[in-house]
């Protein structure tokens, strides 16, 4: 009866140890377990602010992109302008100097007719010079003959006036 006492004893013994081991594991599992539920609870919404970013990062990348798309149609629209404006000029320079070639030649035969008529005048004018020195001499000549032929008829006229008396 000693041993069964003994072994009673040592069966609840083992039963108190078992039910402590039982009560300490099932207090380490619900430990572990809120450890747990507080990790993923944690991971979750480490997750989510992970999404959030992500989505974040995304709109921003689209504005981003949008940004660069409109900078690249705005810079092509520049470069399309400059290349007009370019263009533009070439042909105003071309243009001009065809211009000022056509005013330069008319600003030669402008020279060249201000000699002309520079020459012409002088010709007018030695032709004009020598028209009147040429009707002076002929005056001169013409009131000479007629004092001579003044002086013939006066001559005449004396003879006649003596002879007839």
């Amino acid at each position: 009866s000693i041993n069964a006492e003994y072994m009673g004893k040592h069966i609840h013994d083992a039963i108190q140890k078992a039910d402590l081991e039982d009560a300490e594991a099932m207090k380490r599992f619900a430990s572990q377990k809120d450890k747990s539920e507080r990790f993923l609870q944690d991971n979750l919404e480490k997750q989510d602010e992970c999404w959030r970013k992500i989505q974040d990062l995304e709109r921003q990348l689209q504005k981003l992109g949008t940004e660069r798309f409109e900078e690249i149609k705005r810079r092509i629209e520049e470069n399309d302008r400059e290349e007009k404006r370019k263009v533009e000029y070439q042909q105003f320079l071309e243009v001009v100097s065809q211009h000022k070639k056509l005013l330069e030649l008319t600003v030669y035969n402008c020279d060249v007719a201000l000699r002309c008529i520079g020459l012409v005048e002088e010709m007018v004018a030695e032709c004009t010079s020598a028209i009147k020195a040429r009707h002076d001499k002929t005056n001169q000549e013409l009131e000479e003959l007629t004092l001579d032929v003044h002086n013939v008829y006066l001559e005449f006229f004396r003879m006649l006036y003596l002879a007839l008396g």
